[in-house]
């Protein structure tokens, strides 16, 4: 509180539901001592028209969301914002009879995290096991897909085709369990490139779906993916994925599949979207520009 900045990123929160009630008032309910800004910022409130950020109604109130509901404080711009966040959990049900969803949800979560945290190998059971628990959770989805996508990129064998293409398929569902998450889509139009970048290089290319069906859902998956962090940029809560990197890989797909007006198109983004990000003077955004120019050329 008391500065401009997302008091946290965009995440969920552990056991079932969160509350967070106000402690002081914003400037709305009073003028003179009240902070600005400040609230909490609901992700998938960012799929529709209605306002992003929710404060509770007044000093006292509170507001109380799923904690799988992906969110994050919004700037406090002035003034102090003082918050009592409180979880509510789940205890493990004696019998097996009364074995319900509510405690798999926080059971997915826990996995997930410690999951993320071990080798490979024992990551991605860990992460099937915690999707297992939860299926409904795009969380567990997502990251799923993003390390099934990480493995080795000169392994030719069978095994890691079809991890990449599962990939692919986890990051379909991390997209429509939660059609609001940014990430989901942004990883999926990269998981589609490299899908279509390893068939190629390991003579599998009959096995990829038509070439204008795959361009058509990258360049949604992108399109989407910049439309949505945009709103979570303008709420003070951006995810941080590369926008440049989008506009660099469709325009590559496109020039690989000899469509050069449409590759041209996108590739003249790129330097923008690193202009915005800030980041012109930097050695990776130099190594951007540098394949951009080589592909234009």
């Amino acid at each position: 509180a008391g500065r401009i900045g997302a008091s946290q990123p965009l995440h969920q929160d552990g056991g079932m539901y969160s509350v967070n009630i106000a402690l002081n008032a914003h400037e709305d309910d009073d003028p003179v001592n009240g902070f600005t800004g400040g609230g909490t910022f609901l992700e998938a409130l960012s799929v529709g028209d209605d306002e992003t950020v929710r404060r509770p109604a007044s000093t006292g109130h509170a507001l109380l969301h799923r904690t799988t509901q992906r969110h994050a404080g919004a700037p406090t711009t002035s003034g102090i914002r003082d918050i009592l966040v409180i979880f509510l959990t789940a205890r493990r049900p004696e019998t097996p009879i009364n074995n319900e969803y509510t405690y798999g949800i926080e059971t997915a979560m826990r996995l997930q995290t410690m999951a993320k945290e071990l080798p490979r190998e024992q990551c991605l059971r860990g992460l099937e096991l915690a999707r297992s628990y939860d299926p409904m959770n795009g969380e567990m989805s997502y990251w799923l897909g993003v390390h099934l996508l990480q493995g080795d990129p000169n392994d030719p064998s069978d095994e890691r085709w079809e991890e990449i293409c599962r990939g692919v398929e986890t990051l379909e569902a991390a997209a429509e369990l939660n059609p609001a998450d940014a990430r989901a889509y942004y990883h999926l139009g990269m998981a589609i490139s490299t899908r279509h970048k390893y068939a190629m290089r390991t003579k599998r290319a009959h096995l990829l779906p038509p070439a204008a069906d795959a361009a058509s859902r990258m360049i949604e998956t992108f399109e989407e993916a910049i439309r949505l962090e945009k709103i979570c940029e303008e709420a003070g809560c951006k995810n941080g994925f590369n926008v440049a990197a989008s506009y660099l890989t469709l325009g590559e797909f496109m020039a690989r599949l000899r469509n050069f007006d449409k590759a041209m198109e996108y590739l003249s983004l790129v330097e923008g979207a690193l202009a915005s990000a800030g980041g012109l003077d930097t050695p990776w955004a130099g190594g951007f520009l540098e394949e951009m120019n080589r592909m234009k050329s």
